[in-house]
């Protein structure tokens, strides 16, 4: 796995991140520990763990049918290594586009111009 091959792949969701996750940030982290990454030709994702126990994914791009078998991946894992769950922080698209999961929470914000 090359990493700027990745970053390239999840570039676009870490800009839409709340205040952006550098490519700095996610390659310390994926040295550090404290974020994995899947990966499969044309798609990619960053996990990490959230405080209740899940495997939460926090960035993914690519391509749908090569990221729907990482997020097969993701669950085997998840569940092999003792999470109780995954959790997918994303745009609405994944709603429609991963069935299986519950919609559970929603995010709004208010920005103000300075």
């Amino acid at each position: 796995m090359d990493f700027d091959q990745v970053w390239r792949l999840v570039a676009p969701a870490a800009e839409l991140a709340d205040e952006g996750v550098t490519k700095q940030e996610v390659r310390e982290g994926l040295q550090n520990g404290s974020f994995m990454c899947f990966w499969k030709p044309g798609a990619a994702a960053i996990t990490t763990s959230s405080r209740g126990n899940r495997l939460r994914v926090a960035l993914a791009g690519g391509e749908l049918a090569a990221l729907e078998k990482i997020n097969k991946d993701i669950i085997r894992y998840a569940k092999e290594t003792g999470y109780r769950g995954v959790e997918i922080v994303g745009r609405p698209g994944w709603e429609r586009a991963l069935s299986n999961y519950e919609k559970v929470a929603v995010i709004l914000r208010q920005d103000f111009k300075s």
